[in-house]
């Protein structure tokens, strides 16, 4: 189901010769990774309260009392202070401010051992298997790096004593979203063979593991997770897969690793930004970078023959450098696998064309070589439009009883393009059959009422690609006289230059496109839209109505039924 981008990729590149060409050690960017560590750490340091009276004694200073920052800042000083690049190598200090974190930590363990998030979650099972999973990557580092325990023998004890602990409220506690679950079931099997010499203990935990791998990994054969989240929780999962795979040796774990990887493929743009408003989750509409997704590429592609997870790690890292940003908050994962840290990579990219649907998901993603765009279905923006820096979104507004957006729930693919249709209804309440038991409307049982169908209303939005964009054709059939809006959401601080008018788009703003095209400039990047039409002003209902505040929308307004011609089109 992966055949578009594997195929493109397995037969330009092993054309090329390329495909067993190695031009990258990994170890070119291992002082990248290390130097960033060593921010981070010294961050922890400075933000780590020193006040021994004080209750956050230990942690780092934050808003509230969260153990959760200090413990992942743990993982990554513990990685810095084995590595010899490091300026806290073996550094006494710094091992010192790890052995008062460690304390802070097992003082905010509850009494069953699990910690708290607390803006929201006590007794979180959840947030101590993250917590227990960047523990335990930590404790292996010392393992493998002070096996004598020459220095850190006070360290790794205490680790053991809050993982113990906190395994213990991992079992009896649950969860409340999809990949808590894994990440639970993960640490629990961790736990389990870390302490496998504790027989009745790790069986324990194994059985508890068990109930929730039990329900089925929600990885579909398209490689999306329930949650949907590009910008996040894929990632999340992608981790707790890699550590059952880790823990149990059972490929089918990985398999969900490497089938998210290859859809990854075609979520990641061409300005290193993830699409993810599919997201269910606080991810949508984020602004997201592919670097949370470089370990994982680097380590499939260390065991497993992928070019393409090669070349898109590789991508991702010189990118990271190009940006000026902190590497990836990986180098405790690095340093645990010899085959991460002795790779080589071949050239860097991601896949230059594709075409893919995910029906499971209802989104299409294709790559042209000077425009991408995406389609979605169920979702009032349905369109996303991108070319270089401007990224355009589409909804049309149909302020039509209980209905406000066009959404497409039934989409059609086509060999270039799609169609997606909606259909909507005028309906009005009639009375009850039967007197109610109340006259308290709000206690009424309304689904029990029949209702009197007025009108119906079809939508269809056909997208079909161009050299240079995408022409869509836009009709409706059935009721008459409805006023109708097609709304093009454009970046604020773009600039918009009509024939009649040249000014600066503003977040917020709303202008009727009454006719001709018109065309949205940023940078050196323009995109041409239209042409535009307005037969009326209506700008939206007073309820219900979706608002752009982040960007200036543009309307072309139209009384059905409609059947126009709307053009986008990358001019430069």
């Amino acid at each position: 189901r992966f055949a578009e981008v594997h195929y493109w990729w397995t037969h330009s590149r092993r054309g090329k010769g390329l495909r067993h060409r190695r031009l990258y050690s990994m170890n070119r960017y291992e002082l990248h990774f290390v130097k960033s560590s060593d921010i981070r750490t010294q961050e922890f340091l400075l933000k780590q309260e020193k006040n021994p009276s004080s209750p956050a004694y230990g942690g780092m200073l934050e808003d509230v009392i969260n153990v959760k920052p200090t413990v992942y800042a743990m993982a990554t000083a513990i990685a810095v202070y084995f590595h010899p690049q490091s300026k806290f190598y073996q550094s006494e200090q710094l091992l010192k401010a790890l052995e008062l974190a460690a304390d802070l930590v097992a003082r905010f363990q509850r009494a069953n051992g699990a910690l708290d998030y607390p803006i929201c979650n006590c007794y979180s099972a959840p947030d101590t298997s993250f917590c227990v999973q960047r523990l335990i990557a930590a404790y292996r580092l010392m393992v493998k790096y002070d096996s004598a325990q020459t220095t850190t023998a006070s360290l790794q004890a205490k680790c053991l004593k809050i993982m113990h602990h906190a395994l213990n409220g991992i079992c009896e506690g649950g969860f409340h979203t999809p990949n808590h679950r894994w990440a639970i079931a993960a640490a629990l099997l961790q736990g389990a063979n870390l302490f496998k010499n504790e027989t009745e203990f790790s069986e324990r935990l194994r059985v508890r593991a068990q109930q929730y791998l039990a329900e089925g990994i929600d990885g579909d054969e398209y490689g999306d997770y329930a949650e949907r989240s590009t910008g996040n929780y894929n990632a999340v999962v992608n981790n707790a897969m890699m550590a059952l795979y880790q823990e149990t040796g059972d490929e089918a774990y990985l398999g969900y690793v490497i089938r998210n990887l290859q859809m990854m493929l075609t979520y990641f743009d061409e300005d290193d930004t993830i699409f993810n408003q599919n997201s269910t989750r606080q991810d949508r509409g984020r602004l997201d970078r592919p670097d949370k997704y470089f370990y994982q590429y680097l380590y499939v592609c260390s065991i497993k023959d992928y070019p393409e997870f090669d070349a898109a790690a590789h991508r991702i890292i010189q990118n990271n450098i190009a940006r000026g940003e902190l590497a990836p908050d990986c180098l405790h994962i690095i340093m645990r696998h010899d085959n991460m840290r002795s790779h080589s990579f071949g050239e860097p990219g991601f896949p230059k064309e594709y075409r893919k649907y995910y029906p499971n998901a209802g989104v299409m993603r294709v790559k042209r070589p000077s425009f991408t765009y995406t389609t979605l279905r169920d979702r009032s923006q349905f369109l996303f439009f991108k070319s270089g820096s401007i990224e355009l979104s589409l909804r049309i507004g149909v302020a039509y009883c209980d209905t406000r957006s066009f959404l497409a729930r039934r989409f059609t693919q086509t060999e270039d393009g799609c169609v997606m249709q909606d259909t909507a209804q005028g309906w009005y309440y009639e009375p009850f059959e039967q007197p109610p038991e109340t006259n308290d409307w709000w206690a009424m049982d309304h689904t029990k009422r029949s209702k009197v169908i007025t009108s119906k209303l079809d939508v269809s939005v056909a997208v079909k690609e161009t050299e240079d964009g995408l022409a869509l054709s836009i009709d409706t059939e059935g009721l008459d006289k409805l006023p109708l809006r097609l709304e093009i959401m454009t970046p604020a601080a773009s600039i918009l230059n009509h024939q009649s008018f040249y000014q600066t788009a503003n977040a917020g703003q709303t202008i009727i496109l009454r006719d001709g095209t018109l065309q949205i400039e940023n940078g050196v990047d323009i995109v041409e839209i239209g042409p535009g039409f307005g037969e009326h002003t209506f700008k939206g209902h007073y309820s219900g109505e979706e608002k752009n505040e982040v960007g200036a929308t543009i309307c072309c307004n139209a009384y059905t039924p409609v059947h126009r011609e709307f053009y986008i089109r990358k001019v430069r």
